[in-house]
C-alpha cells in the first residue's frame, strides 16, 4: 500500500493474470500452487493492515440526521456546519480488530434522563453499525493541501466496518468535545480489501452539494458508489440469522448507516 498506485494497479492485474483459468504458469506448476495458496478450510484471516490512524466521518446526511435526533434536539437534528464542512473526529486506532474477533460489553458512566447524578454499570444500549472504511495507502504532507484527484489517488481500497457504539455511555460523555469510552472499546473492519481499481464499474454521483460548499470542497466528478449492503442477525435463540428487510445503499436512510464514514491510515512497512 505504501508502494502507491502504479504499483498497485501493477499488482491487481498481475495477480489477475495468475489465477485465470488460461494461464499455466500457476495452473500447471503444483509445487507452486502448494506455495501459493491455501486452502479455505485452512485460512486465518487476519487484520489487513497496521492502522497507524483512524478518523471517523460523518459522511451521509441520514446518519447525521439520526445520531442528532438521538442526542439532541429532534426538531433540528442536523447542526448547520454538516452542510459546510467535513465532519468528523480521530482516535481509536489501537482498537481496530478484525472481524470475527469478540467483543465485550463496555462498562461506564450512565446517566438517564430521569437521574440525578451518574452510576457505573454495563452498557445497556450497545449499538452497531453497517459502515465503509476508507483504506489510505499513501502520506499526506504535514500543511499541503490536496486536491480532489490528489486525494483520490491516495485511496487503496475499502473494508467493511462496524463501529461498536455504547449509546447510554456516549449520550452522556459526548458533550462537549464528541465521543470517548462510548467509541474506544472495538471497531471491526472486514479482512479484505476491496480496491478502489475494482469498484471504477460502480462510480455513480453523490446527492447534489446543496447549499454549494466553498470551492475547494466542490466536486467535479463522481466519487460516490452505487452498492447495496445488508446486515444479518443471529441471538442465542435464533437458528439462523435475520436479514435486514431491505438493502441499505449508497443513499441509506436506515437507522444507522453510514457509508464512507472512516478513514484508516496503514502504517508503512
Amino acid at each position: 500500500m505504501a508502494l502507491g498506485p502504479k504499483v498497485w494497479s501493477r499488482t491487481r492485474v498481475r495477480i489477475s493474470e495468475l489465477l485465470r483459468h488460461d494461464h499455466p504458469q500457476l495452473r500447471d506448476n503444483k509445487a507452486l500452487r502448494a506455495h501459493a495458496l491455501v486452502p479455505m478450510a485452512d485460512a486465518k484471516l487476519h487484520l489487513p493492515i497496521a492502522v497507524a490512524g483512524y478518523t471517523d466521518f460523518y459522511s451521509s446526511k441520514e446518519h447525521a440526521t439520526n445520531v442528532g435526533t438521538m442526542f439532541r434536539d429532534k426538531s433540528n437534528p442536523l447542526l448547520p456546519n454538516w452542510l459546510h464542512i467535513p465532519i468528523g473526529y480521530n482516535g481509536r486506532a489501537s482498537t481496530v480488530v478484525v472481524s470475527g474477533t469478540k467483543v465485550k460489553r463496555p462498562r461506564g458512566q450512565l446517566k438517564p434522563p430521569n437521574a440525578k447524578l451518574p452510576s457505573f454499570g454495563p452498557c445497556k444500549r450497545l449499538d452497531f453499525e453497517l459502515e465503509m472504511g476508507v483504506v489510505i495507502g499513501q502520506p499526506s504532507p504535514i500543511g499541503e493541501m490536496l486536491s480532489e484527484s490528489q486525494a483520490e489517488e491516495m485511496i487503496f481500497g475499502f473494508v467493511l466496518l462496524n463501529d461498536w457504539s455504547a449509546r447510554d455511555i456516549q449520550q452522556w460523555e459526548y458533550v462537549p468535545l464528541g465521543p470517548f469510552q462510548a467509541k474506544a472499546f472495538a471497531t471491526s473492519i472486514s479482512p479484505w480489501v476491496v480496491t478502489r481499481e475494482a469498484l471504477e464499474p460502480f462510480r455513480v454521483h453523490g446527492p447534489v452539494q446543496d447549499p454549494t460548499p466553498l470551492p475547494y470542497l466542490r466536486q467535479a466528478q463522481p466519487n460516490n458508489y452505487d452498492l447495496e449492503l445488508d446486515v444479518g442477525l443471529r441471538t442465542a435463540q435464533m437458528n439462523q440469522a435475520a436479514v435486514s428487510a431491505a438493502p441499505i445503499s449508497n443513499t441509506c436512510t436506515g437507522r444507522r448507516c453510514s457509508n464512507w464514514c472512516i478513514t484508516l491510515h496503514p502504517a508503512a512497512p
